[in-house]
């Protein structure tokens, strides 16, 4: 007994790292459903902190002092943003809404500051290789946590986004926020199919097939519109790139072959079987009908403008306010623009001058054309990098790294707040690791003082 605890010790200290990182990064659903979903802490921002901080402070590298090479433009850039930020935070904050705590704010400030030092303090080696398995199966364990959860739930009817429901009084406490656990099953499904792609243990292979299909069931039910989109964006991306003449010639080749009838003949019968013998067609109809609106409320958001044919998702307006709110800013710059106050249009109206629900506006609005330059050239770098990735990746690792930042640029555009520590420990996480690995040495050589 000894042996074998001393031995997952050991393991747990080796992988200590990517155990850290990937709790920090995905581990949300995980807190949720300990801290509410079987009442262990209800409520408790003690404990969702202790538990963040926690996952963090278990990556912190041992050797403070050895610090990496980081995507040099990306990482200075986040360094720029974060001071400004910070700056506006204690000097230029002239709301005290709902939204806005100064303490809580200078606490994730904090967390970002904390976040920088370690990222830049840790190796690709000390991730390359179990990053994703881990991460995996922390989204999984989530995943399985809130299907638990609504399957317990008498009240939850399909048809209502899934997602656990916070200790509270309020209308938000008792909707939960499904976005939480569509991100870490995107994040999750990503990291699926990069160690499919790479294994060829037909155990292993069906494994992971098993966790793909259930992330996927996930994010279906959560509803949410921005990870159902770069889903799809990711699926498109990563089999174009992944597919050439050869493979294709391969795949027909097997799909004519008996195997591949059989597999067709056997998927034939169970589409039937589905779409004759139960409510598939309803509910297909539903979460088909539901898609096309928010789909649409989603091109609203990124566009401005107004469809074609208006329609309305009850209880879901949250689309409609932010295009009124982007509205009614660019309004407010125009008329000051045309009264001579160039000065606020530079320098912004204040940190949370105005809750606007998409960060790239609310940058614009808040820390004016110079906030917004430097999130905008964030961006520019890092999707710069992304695309060199998809089209040739370094290693799985740098991969699922470039595919979990496209979810953060839709989340960019679509929801949330720019400061938000979640989104800014992933934005940093990105520009240090978004580097061309074919010119930088990955390991460590003797003598040399920086390395990736």
């Amino acid at each position: 007994m000894i042996k074998f605890i001393d031995l997952i010790l050991n393991k747990l200290f080796k992988y200590r790292q990517s155990v850290g990182l990937s709790l920090f990064f995905f581990g949300g659903p995980l807190i949720y459903f300990l801290r509410d979903g079987i009442k262990l802490a209800p409520g408790s921002t003690a404990f969702t902190g202790a538990f963040t901080m926690g996952s963090l402070l278990i990556a912190i590298p041992f050797n403070l002092k050895k610090v990496y090479q980081t995507n040099t433009v990306g990482y200075l850039m986040c360094i720029g943003y974060t001071i400004l930020a910070v700056f506006y935070l204690a000097v230029y904050t002239p709301n005290r809404g709902w939204f806005t705590n100064t303490t809580v704010e200078a606490v994730y400030q904090g967390i970002i500051i904390l976040s920088m030092f370690i990222f830049a303090g840790t190796s690709i080696n000390s991730l390359k290789d179990n990053f994703l398995q881990i991460t995996l199966i922390i989204c999984v364990i989530g995943g399985l946590g809130l299907l638990y959860y609504i399957f317990k739930n008498p009240m939850y009817v399909i048809g209502m986004r899934a997602s656990i429901s916070f200790s509270g009084d309020d209308a938000m406490s008792s909707m939960g926020n499904p976005h939480i656990y569509a991100k870490s099953a995107y994040c999750g499904l990503v990291a699926g199919v990069i160690l499919l792609r790479e294994e060829k243990r037909i155990l292993y292979r069906l494994m992971y097939l098993g966790c793909v299909f259930l992330l996927l069931v996930v994010l279906a039910l959560c509803q949410a519109m921005a990870m159902i989109l770069v889903t799809g964006i990711f699926f498109f991306l990563y089999y174009i790139s992944s597919f050439n003449s050869n493979n294709i010639y391969k795949s027909l080749k097997w799909l004519t072959g008996l195997k591949g009838f059989a597999l067709l003949a056997l998927t034939a019968l169970l589409v039937y079987y589905v779409v004759e013998h139960t409510r598939f067609s309803e509910f297909f109809g539903h979460i088909s009908g539901l898609i096309t609106e928010r789909v649409e409320k989603i091109f609203m958001t990124l566009t401005g403008t107004e469809p074609s044919t208006p329609t309305i998702v009850a209880g879901d307006d949250s689309a409609s306010t932010r295009v009124t709110n982007i509205t009614a800013m660019f309004k407010d710059m125009n008329e000051r623009i045309e009264d001579g106050d160039w000065l606020s249009v530079i320098l912004g109206q204040g940190y949370q001058h105005k809750y606007i629900d998409s960060p790239f506006f609310q940058t614009l609005n808040d820390l004016g054309i110079i906030g917004f330059s430097f999130f905008a050239i964030i961006h520019l770098v890092l999707l710069a990098w992304v695309g060199r990735q998809v089209l040739n990746p370094t290693c799985g690792f740098t991969l699922f790294v470039a595919y979990t930042f496209l979810a953060t640029v839709i989340q960019n555009f679509t929801f949330g707040m720019p400061y938000d520590y979640q989104r800014w420990t992933v934005m940093l996480f990105v520009a240090r690791f978004a580097l061309d690995y074919k010119k930088v040495v990955v390991t460590k050589p003797a003598g040399s003082t920086v390395s990736a």
